[in-house]
């Protein structure tokens, strides 16, 4: 079995205090067996993790946090930069952007309010194409993420789980359990589209 945290921001985004090389030893110390560093808006953002892991030899994967007009999306194995896919396009086409480009999206924490931009709520159910959906996120709340799992559970699709951390606190609240390990960003994609994963609160912290 393999725990990976698919919703992680650092201070490579600008917005969370924890620092790239704090990563891997945090995600060891909580049981972690991968995690995904996830920066608004751009993928290039990420970029410096790779060398973190490949000197580690710690799994860090890359995806992005993209603000539609709807709610925010974890997108995965699709290069997200403002250049390509401007902020606050309908959920949607942002959706069949990434699909269309060998990626996975995913809609984050679609029930917690307050965030920056619109909240997705119930129309999450009117989208296509989903495959999964954030029903645990570290920052939302126990009812926030009941009713995102009650969404999918309505959608027929399967549900991940993120920390969403922006403190290193917070790294691993939460994470996906896949049945086998993950080495590859195309290792997950796959993974994300095919296996049997779970969402999970971490009972180590």
């Amino acid at each position: 079995m393999f725990k990976v945290d698919l919703h992680v921001h650092t201070s490579l985004g600008g917005d969370s205090n924890i620092q790239p090389d704090e990563l891997v030893n945090r995600a060891l110390e909580v049981g972690l067996d991968a995690v995904c560093v996830t920066e608004h808006h751009s993928y290039a953002l990420s970029g410096p993790v790779e060398e973190i892991s490949k000197e580690t030899k710690f799994p860090i994967f890359r995806g992005t946090e993209y603000r539609a007009a709807e709610g925010h999306l974890l997108v995965f194995g699709a290069r997200v930069e403002k250049s390509e896919l401007l902020p606050g396009l309908p959920m949607q086409f942002a959706l069949d952007w990434a699909h269309g480009r060998g990626g996975v999206a995913i809609p984050a924490h679609a029930y917690q309010k307050g965030m920056v931009g619109s909240y997705l709520g119930d129309r999450v159910l009117e989208l296509r194409k989903l495959i999964a959906l954030e029903v645990i996120n570290g920052s939302a709340t126990v009812e926030e993420n009941r009713r995102a799992l009650e969404a999918a559970t309505q959608l027929g699709i399967k549900g991940v789980g993120g920390s969403d951390a922006h403190g290193l606190h917070g790294l691993g609240k939460a994470y996906t359990l896949f049945p086998d390990p993950i080495e590859t960003e195309e290792e997950l994609i796959s993974a994300l589209r095919c296996s049997a994963y779970t969402p999970h609160w971490n009972d180590n912290m």
